[in-house]
């Protein structure tokens, strides 16, 4: 990596320094204030998952797993969803299957799961000499992987997302999003109409997602309660 700079243009010229101007412009995650002890006291409030068995957790990400795909590249632990799949029924694959389902049945996130690499690929078209022309690739431990993918499977059968998201959504993608708007503004126009079309994106959005209101989210639906212990680990 060449010459660098930060958001502010101050120069980056060490690898130290280019490091820690990259953490900190793609991963500025929102200080709410709290204490370490506020945060422990406010996690008590929520005892763990309840209604949910060991079995019937295994039951889930065992579902889960064989919906990954074999493509996906081994992840810092070295360990990729192709392994598991071909060890499930060994110690092993019992080993690491048990693992995920101990921890979201205790809804807890192992220090292990958070272990994660960090690939920054240079955005096409943008000035590589800012810290903000990167992008930054996150590659987690898939055994983690497996666990959010499990919490994902049961939050969107939950009721709890709007009706019109797409993005992270079984059955739905950009395509279908941009099918949608191009067919209504079709049906418009035949009709000797006017179509305007407004875009936005929000700048950073997963580093300042606000726990409380997630939180209050959650608590709208029996399954989404379920699940506040394992997902306030997030916070």
């Amino acid at each position: 990596m060449g010459d660098l700079t930060d958001k502010t243009g101050a120069p980056l010229k060490t690898d130290n320094e280019k490091k820690n101007g990259l953490i900190k412009d793609h991963f500025g995650w929102r200080n709410d204030g709290r204490k370490v002890d506020e945060i422990e006291e406010e996690r008590e409030r929520y005892p763990g998952l309840t209604g949910i068995s060991k079995e019937k957790m295994e039951e889930l990400v065992r579902k889960a797993l064989a919906g990954t795909s074999n493509k996906s590249a081994p992840r810092p632990d070295g360990i990729g969803y192709k392994l598991i799949k071909r060890v499930p029924d060994l110690k092993l694959g019992s080993e690491l299957i048990g693992e995920v389902v101990e921890n979201l049945v205790k809804g807890k996130i192992p220090k292990e799961w958070e272990h994660s690499k960090v690939v920054m690929i240079p955005k096409p078209g943008k000035d590589h000499s800012k810290t903000k022309g990167w992008r930054p690739i996150n590659l987690i431990n898939c055994i983690g992987k497996l666990g959010e993918k499990v919490v994902a499977d049961r939050l969107q059968k939950s009721g709890l997302l709007h009706r019109h998201q797409f993005g992270s959504v079984k059955g739905r993608s950009a395509t279908e999003a941009a099918l949608r708007v191009v067919t209504r503004a079709q049906r418009c126009m035949t009709m000797e109409g006017a179509v305007g079309w407004n875009f936005w994106d929000v700048k950073g959005g997963f580093q300042n997602v606000r726990e409380e209101d997630v939180i209050r989210e959650l608590e709208k639906s029996e399954e989404g309660k379920k699940w506040i212990p394992w997902v306030k680990e997030f916070f």
